[in-house]
């Protein structure tokens, strides 16, 4: 057993693993720029203590954020189309070939636009390894998993600080006879890990979840039978409900079903990039003006001492997370990190000038809560939310939206801190911090430990167990038309409508036990509704099953003309289901025709009824006058019950359209 679950794990950890070497490389190279830029400073390639220096020191900062922008949006929907592994490997190529071309620039301007190109493939990345990680992670260990992985940012940020604390005492180093600076080497450290991460990533299954949400069913089956064998995982039972879902497009994000969680997904996040880029990336500044000063280089490079002395905070804070998240859940821990950060930021702004070690303490503190809640959080949960088909788009326009606070952030610090000094710089960061807070707030749902389609908070994945529910209704309907239109083995067909009927009852159950375990079950009214509303269609053809057998009457003309209405206004409720199950705003007039087509038999089955009211008084025997009324009139309820269904559809295109 233990072997077993060695074996099992090692997959685990290999995923994560790999998903966490690109997310280290992501905070490796986006935090060495800090320690380099003290010597950029010294190439004389900006105009140091003037308003343009700062702004051309805000372009190098901020460059490689900018490029994030436009990976993370543009790369994170491709990911989406294409599939996981694809993009899994791509981005690395960026690391690759643009991290070795920063170090070969030879002024701040190619400086500026390679470390965009980079910030291309950063930006790829954060999405695919946090989608990655979350799509092979078991529910209950989710949280667990993907703040690992986005732990080996602190990491990464952390090696940037001591390679640039050890590399940085030396400013030139001989290279096979040439004399090489430094700060080149530290930019191209980075190339030789993301080699091998690149060579590694290339025997990583694509995620059986994406393709089966593609309809991609016999590779997802492929996959699974391949870790099924290689590792002894079974996935199959994580992915059983996991449907074909059409494409899905970004206009979604912005539809009554998600604009919620979108906003959660990119507001918190923007406010909190703003305090995570601008103060890391300041920090050795920071540290340069409180205390480590001095005329040369070696003199500022010792600043960065205290760099790696906070970002081991960093770690602590990831660590602490990593223990809580999943027992406190991701929003608590969001808001309570966000009111860290504003204090933190706050304590700065009053205690700036009061010396070196309150100041290490400050920032100490601010990092701490920055790393313990929205750092990790934001990232977590765009990837929980949403369905497989925007699952990677979500994620990827999060992080870009973000890296629009990340750019204002590392852009505009150097001219706050030029113009109204680090005091006011800080002022500024704590409200920002405020706003993430309130965000969070007002936006936030929780989604521990759920599965992904049930964190996935929306009435469309229910759609697998309302297909369910709705075959049995249909099949139940085609099963009372042969049964009237035969009149024959009327006691086994009866007895297979019953059957039906107690297995669309268990599966009214299971949807109940789903909507009660959401923490926030804000389509849970819908869901159920519409579910014990389908389920009265075939409580009501049971019905009538069961008095045909009973009462023994002959057959007639009406009884064939409401099963016939019977079977075509199912049809057409199972119909519109189909279609609701993947609408967006353009598709909903044809659910709205359907919706007339089953007012429509409704009105005939009315008719039906009123016309055999005539024929039935006209018989001479009360007892049979009796039964056929009450067939009759159960009959006619199956379609208001179809019409029933059909209302709510009518809510529902109104709701989330």
């Amino acid at each position: 057993m233990e072997a077993v679950a060695s074996n099992q794990n090692r997959f685990i950890r290999k995923v994560v693993s790999l998903s966490a070497a690109g997310v280290f490389l992501d905070g490796y190279d986006l935090f060495i720029i800090s320690v380099v830029l003290i010597y950029v400073n010294s190439q004389n390639w900006v105009a140091t203590g003037t308003a343009a220096g700062a702004i051309q020191t805000g372009l190098i900062q901020s460059s490689a954020l900018m490029g994030m922008f436009v990976g993370a949006l543009l790369l994170g929907r491709f990911a989406d189309r294409v599939g996981r592994r694809t993009l899994y490997i791509i981005d690395l190529i960026f690391f690759v070939f643009f991290g070795f071309l920063t170090a070969l620039a030879t002024n701040a301007n190619q400086l500026i636009i390679f470390r965009f190109l980079l910030g291309i493939g950063i930006g790829a990345d954060y999405p695919i390894s946090s989608t990655y990680v979350a799509e092979f992670s078991p529910k209950h260990l989710r949280g667990k998993l993907i703040t690992t992985t986005f732990m080996f940012w602190g990491i990464g940020s952390i090696i940037a600080a001591v390679i640039g604390f050890t590399f940085g005492r030396f400013e030139y180093f001989n290279i096979f006879g040439m004399q090489v600076a430094s700060w080149r080497i530290m930019l191209a450290s980075g190339v030789v890990p993301a080699i091998v991460v690149l060579f590694l990533r290339h025997s990583m299954p694509e995620s059986p979840r994406w393709l089966l949400a593609n309809n991609q069913t016999e590779k997802a089956r492929n996959v699974i039978e391949e870790i099924k064998q290689k590792y002894n995982l079974d996935y199959s039972k994580d992915l059983s409900s996991v449907e074909p879902e059409r494409r899905g497009k970004i206009s979604e994000l912005f539809g009554r079903a998600y604009r919620k969680r979108t906003m959660f997904s990119w507001i918190p996040w923007f406010f909190m990039d703003y305090g995570v880029y601008g103060v890391g990336i300041s920090i050795p500044l920071i540290l340069v003006s409180v205390g480590f000063k001095g005329t040369t280089i070696l003199d500022k490079v010792d600043a960065i001492l205290g760099t790696i002395v906070i970002d081991v905070f960093i770690l602590v804070g990831f660590i602490v997370a990593i223990f809580i998240i999943e027992k406190i859940g991701r929003l608590k821990l969001q808001e309570v990190g966000f009111l860290g950060m504003a204090v933190g930021a706050l304590i700065f702004a009053f205690s700036y000038g009061y010396g070196i070690y309150l100041i290490l303490a400050t920032l100490i503190f601010y990092e701490f809560f920055e790393n313990m809640g929205p750092n990790v959080t934001t990232w977590i949960v765009p990837t929980e939310i949403f369905p497989t088909r925007l699952r990677a788009t979500a994620q990827g326009t999060s992080s870009a939206f973000s890296r629009i606070g990340a750019v204002l952030g590392t852009f505009t610090f150097p001219l706050l801190e030029h113009y109204y000094g680090w005091k006011v710089t800080f002022l500024v960061v704590f409200l920002f911090m405020v706003g993430g807070g309130l965000s969070s707030w007002l936006f936030g749902t929780e989604a521990a430990s759920l599965s992904l389609e049930e964190s996935s908070l929306v009435f469309l994945e229910f759609s697998n167990y309302l297909k369910k529910l709705g075959a049995k209704v249909q099949e139940a309907s085609e099963v009372l038309f042969a049964m009237v239109s035969k009149y024959d083995r009327l006691g086994e067909r009866a007895e297979s409508i019953k059957n039906l009927e107690h297995d669309a009852d268990e599966i009214v159950h299971q949807i109940y036990n789903r909507v009660n375990l959401m923490p926030k079950p804000l389509e849970s009214v819908d869901v159920g509704n519409l579910a014990t509303k389908y389920d009265d269609i075939l409580d009501f053809m049971d019905g009538v099953a069961k008095r045909l057998v009973l009462f023994k009457v002959e057959k007639t003309t009406e009884m064939e003309e409401f099963a016939k209405v019977i079977l075509a206004s199912v049809a057409e409720v199972t119909a519109a289901f189909k279609m609701f199950g993947n609408f967006t705003e353009g598709d909903t007039s044809e659910i709205r025709k359907q919706i007339v087509k089953i007012n429509e038999l409704e009105n005939r089955a009315d008719d039906i009824l009123e016309t055999s009211y005539n024929t039935l008084f006209s018989k001479n025997d009360p007892i049979t006058v009796i039964k056929l009324k009450e067939i009759y009139e159960i009959m006619e309820t199956v379609t208001d019950k179809c019409e029933d269904v059909s209302d709510i559809f009518m809510d529902l295109v109104i709701k989330y359209s």
